[in-house]
């Protein structure tokens, strides 16, 4: 709650200062409306106070002559001037005085405005004779302004009726008084246009058509929402208007007052929230250092100069079974580390050398004590306490309870005594080779068999120690040991037999048991084997196979006698036809015997790589088309279609290879008639052959490869029913291929078919 309150008074305090800030610009916009209104009031009122007096002056004038004529209406030209002058001492303002009687100008005073004037029929004059009607109706005085070139376009002229005394108006109307006023002089004694800074103008309030409206000043004014003061004249009313010369402008502070205050705005604010960020921020720090200290998985202690233990976390009393606080003051050796370690030194002199230089051992492992006297192993990183003037003045231990580590080591110490004893001691060669096949462990059986020291074979790659038949079979146990790993994963192992070179350059075999080492990981790091010495069997296998093709050697000689005699027994003729059908039985056998006799040779040579190729060119597409005709019967019994496709040729019809005409004629049977074998009725074997810096056949077939002979399915005897076959038919045809350079692999990732893969080179 606190911290929220805390992260409040920023904004708060923002919202206080813009608040403050419009007060102020409030104030001081209204205080600057009224300076400039008061100045412009006052200017009016001055302005219409002199219109008023310099109005006035003529009216006065108009009053005294309308007074005197009542009293003299035949006033001459001589006495009017007497009594004009007379008047006019101190009326700088009016022009001239004329008289009109009966509306025609008889008097004018000065002398130089009477001539042309004097004798002047005023109702002969448009403006003048209908102020001078309203005149004589009304009875009051009437006002001529600038403009209407009458007499003159810069005078106002007052018209004062003048009426004897008598018993009706009209009958006793005299005539009128005009009294010049020099308008210019008014109205710039009255500061009409530009007045200490405020633009002053008037005009008529009801003007007469075709009449101008501004007497006076600038008309603009009057756009400018100005202060209006109204001026009385006789028979009308003009107005005057006020406004400053710039307009209703802003206060001049009010940039200043906007800027400052928010500036003040974003910056107390701003300044406050940093501050409350850096305190809360340290409070955090301050917290999560106290949580992190005492809720670490740690023990922490802070020990001083005398060894005594002056701090330590939740953590440390709970590991060491004590009570909070009950460990502060106690000293370290003796309370929670022996006072002597396992080999027998003093743990006191030990801690006294670390508080004097603890850069010295910033890491060590130490026999601890719990209160109930249990010993537990922690490993410590030790660290130097330092006042502000670098002195030290304790130590910083943080420790990690390794005990069940430490059970761990011991252990497995006790394991690898015991597996060294077994292995060193084993008849079997147990060895170990890293990612890269190089030896990292071999047993000390491996000298008394092969004679190789340990260190002549450590570190040199396995196949420095296999014979040339020995390293490709190797190389395909990898491939067997990764294709298992992908779906057996650790359990992975393999049993193979492997022909290794002794010290003495002679040969030895070995049964070999082979599987892959992990990591915690999942991740491969090498492979373990055990290896048994199977050189005497396979000696007597070797001997049996010896024997065995002497015998069907040997079996060649009488097989000639049973092939060749029928032919002789047909030449003594008297046969019938029983006897014909045996003797083709014979024959028939005998060369059946005598094929599988040959073949078998063939096989051995093929196995020991002592066959030499009769390399003839073969058409393929023959070839086939004669398998094809052989499996007529079997294709027209299922109801098989077989379709033969050729891609990359460029002669249409043959397809040219070089090769051993026999084997390759049996290599290709046995794979097509075990197609055909395999597909079921009404099914169909595509051959797809392609011709591309190397010969490729891919024989496809409806019909799965069992599962218990995929991973056997090209090795010797393998078939997934001793009825169907002897399990020598894909064997012999990858020893044909491989033979010819070339190899055959076989996919069955598509369910409901199997495709086997022939590859020759060119």
């Amino acid at each position: 709650m606190f911290r929220r309150i805390s992260y409040l008074i920023p904004p708060l305090l923002g919202i206080l200062v813009a608040v403050f800030v419009y007060v102020g610009y409030r104030t001081d916009r209204d205080n600057h409306t009224e300076r400039v209104r008061g100045k412009v009031v006052q200017t009016i009122n001055e302005s219409k106070a002199s219109l008023d007096a310099s109005i006035g002056t003529g009216v006065r004038l108009a009053s005294a002559m309308e007074a005197f004529l009542k009293v003299s209406p035949e006033l001459d030209q001589a006495q009017f001037v007497v009594l004009a002058e007379a008047l006019l001492a101190n009326m700088p303002a009016v022009r001239s005085l004329q008289l009109a009687r009966n509306d025609v100008v008889s008097h004018s005073y000065p002398f130089w405005n009477t001539n042309g004037v004097i004798g002047t029929d005023l109702t002969k004059i448009q403006p003048l004779r209908t102020l001078i009607q309203r005149a004589k109706v009304s009875g009051r005085r009437q006002v001529l302004i600038p403009g209407g070139r009458v007499f003159e376009p810069e005078e106002i002229v007052i018209l004062a009726p003048v009426f004897l005394p008598g018993n009706g108006a009209p009958s006793n109307y005299w005539g009128v008084i005009c009294v010049h006023l020099d308008a210019p002089t008014l109205f710039r004694s009255a500061g009409i246009g530009v007045s200490g800074g405020v633009l002053l103008a008037l005009r008529d309030k009801t003007p007469q058509e075709g009449q101008n409206p501004i007497l006076a000043g600038d008309p603009v004014v009057f756009d400018m929402t100005p202060m209006v003061r109204s001026i009385s004249v006789p028979s009308g009313e003009w107005l005057l208007a006020g406004a400053p010369s710039g307009g209703w402008r802003v206060s001049p502070h009010r940039n200043a007052i906007l800027i400052t205050g928010l500036l003040a705005v974003v910056i107390l604010p701003a300044s406050l929230w940093a501050i409350v960020v850096i305190v809360m921020g340290r409070l955090k720090d301050r917290e999560r250092y106290y949580q992190l200290v005492h809720s670490a998985k740690s023990i922490i202690l802070r020990i001083n100069m005398d060894g005594d233990i002056v701090f330590c976390n939740e953590y440390a009393e709970d590991f060491y079974g004590y009570a909070p606080g009950e460990l502060i003051g106690k000293p370290l050796v003796g309370t929670l580390v022996p006072r002597k370690a396992l080999e027998g030194r003093s743990m006191r002199r030990y801690l006294d050398r670390l508080l004097l230089d603890p850069s010295a051992h910033p890491f060590n492992e130490a026999m601890n004590l719990r209160r109930n006297g249990e010993i537990v192993w922690v490993a410590w990183a030790n660290d130097s306490v330092r006042s502000k003037d670098g002195a030290t003045v304790g130590l910083l231990c943080v420790g990690t309870d390794i005990t069940d580590r430490k059970l761990m080591e011991e252990a497995l110490r006790q394991r690898e005594k015991q597996y060294r004893l077994l292995a060193e001691n084993v008849t079997d060669i147990i060895w170990g080779l890293d990612a890269d096949y190089h030896f990292t462990y071999v047993s000390p059986s491996d000298e008394v068999v092969r004679g190789f020291k340990r260190s002549d074979v450590l570190g040199r790659h396995i196949e420095d120690f296999l014979t040339p038949a020995s390293k490709t079979r190797f190389k395909d146990i990898l491939r067997v040991l990764d294709d298992q790993a992908d779906t057996q994963g650790p359990l992975t192992s393999v049993t193979e037999d492997l022909e290794f070179t002794c010290f003495d350059g002679a040969s030895v075999w070995l049964e070999s048991h082979l599987g892959i080492l992990f990591n915690e990981e999942g991740e491969r790091i090498g492979l373990q084997g055990v290896s048994r010495d199977i050189t005497d069997r396979k000696l007597a296998e070797a001997l049996r196979e010896d024997v065995e093709r002497m015998a069907r050697h040997d079996l060649k000689t009488p097989l000639g006698a049973v092939i060749g005699l029928p032919e002789e027994i047909r030449k003594r003729g008297n046969l019938d036809a029983g006897q014909e059908t045996m003797l083709a039985t014979i024959e028939n056998a005998g060369a059946s015997m005598l094929e599988l006799i040959n073949r078998s040779l063939d096989l051995y040579k093929m196995e020991c790589g002592t066959y030499v190729l009769n390399r003839t060119t073969v058409d393929v597409l023959d070839v086939l088309e004669q398998i094809k005709a052989e499996s007529l019967p079997h294709i027209s019994g299922k109801g098989i279609s077989v379709g033969i496709e050729v891609l990359g040729s460029e002669v249409v019809g043959i397809l040219p290879v070089s090769a051993d005409a026999e084997l390759f004629r049996s290599m290709l049977s046995n794979l097509v008639t075990n197609a055909l074998e395999a597909s079921p009725e009404g099914g169909s074997v595509s051959i797809v052959i392609e011709k591309r810096g190397g010969l490729t056949i891919s024989i496809r077939n409806q019909g799965e490869v069992p599962l218990s002979v995929r991973e056997t399915f090209f090795d010797k005897y393998s078939t997934s029913s001793p009825a169907r076959g002897s399990g020598l038919g894909t064997y012999s045809a990858r020893l044909i291929a491989r033979t010819h350079g070339g190899d055959i692999t076989v996919e069955t990732s598509a369910p409901g078919e199997t495709r086997v893969i022939i590859t020759l080179p060119q």
